[in-house]
């Protein structure tokens, strides 16, 4: 039996650049791992069967970790099995990559309990395939994430942030938010992220006016109660508040835990995580 842990992320800044010939958006972004992780706990089987706890309403065959389990299976030309249990906690349609983080997880591990590290190798195309940030999270470290998301390049390791997580369980289809920008030129702005996020000097309105959310433009308007979180967070004191990924959740920096702690009880309707931005890679 494995047990692995499959963490969260959140983006510091997120600029669409354009859409690409092959019908994706090249985007410029810093993932941020934090701390916030759903369980997962892997064993041996004689076929592939997933369980998830709370149940999330999804098909098998529409989960991301059982369609990694079953790409792996198709790659190493095997009939291995496996049983995989996804305690959830990173909740679900929320920007914070939770899927993509079980993907990743579940490939990791199961190279381990097949004992096939010849897989390993393979394992960041085999992510691509099942969506653009699942390659972030076989090792999820703080980086520059270009073209559609997996072009990575890492980033200093910055000192951990404490980090307030407001999820209103609001759905926002990926595919819709994207399909609402219009992008035609690049932003003159993305290579600036990799100094605004780990520079120790960075005022906090530099931080604001560089790294932004493309998304919020889109869709706040609709969700006018994500721009009221938002300004609720900066109100409670973070430091720096922003969507994550398309959405719904959002998240804000604050000085301390004392801090983040204070600032959750202002949100007694959501669903909040107090957490901070991870550190260690292994």
């Amino acid at each position: 039996m494995l047990l692995r842990r499959a963490y969260a992320k959140i983006n510091v800044g997120l600029h669409v650049l354009g859409k690409r010939a092959d019908g994706y958006h090249s985007i410029a972004t810093v993932f941020v791992p934090v701390e916030l992780h759903d369980e997962i706990v892997i064993e041996e089987a004689d076929t592939i069967a997933i369980r998830m706890q709370p149940s999330l309403g999804i098909d098998e065959q529409d989960n991301l970790a059982y369609r990694a389990a079953r790409l792996l299976l198709a790659m190493r030309h095997t009939t291995a099995g496996a049983k995989i249990t996804i305690t959830k906690h990173i909740p679900h349609g929320s920007g914070l990559g939770g899927g993509s983080s079980d993907a990743a997880a579940t490939l990791v591990g199961l190279c381990q309990l097949w004992n096939a590290p010849n897989a390993a190798e393979l394992l960041p195309q085999l992510a691509l395939q099942l969506g653009s940030d699942v390659p972030f999270f076989l090792q999820p470290q703080l980086a520059y994430a270009e073209g559609r998301g997996e072009v990575l390049t890492p980033l200093p390791p910055m000192p951990p942030r404490h980090v307030l997580i407001v999820a209103p369980g609001i759905h926002i289809s990926t595919a819709w938010a994207y399909g609402q920008l219009h992008r035609h030129s690049e932003h003159t702005r993305p290579r600036l992220l990799c100094d605004a996020v780990f520079a120790s000097n960075v005022s906090d309105e530099f931080l604001r006016s560089v790294c932004t959310n493309d998304f919020e433009a889109v869709v706040f308007p609709l969700y006018p109660e994500l721009a009221r979180i938002k300004e609720q967070l900066y109100a409670s004191g973070a430091t720096y508040a922003s969507l994550t990924g398309t959405g719904s959740a959002l998240y804000g920096f604050f000085p301390s835990e004392e801090h983040t702690l204070a600032a959750a009880t202002m949100f007694p309707t959501y669903r909040t995580f107090v957490t901070r931005t991870r550190t260690d890679t292994r």
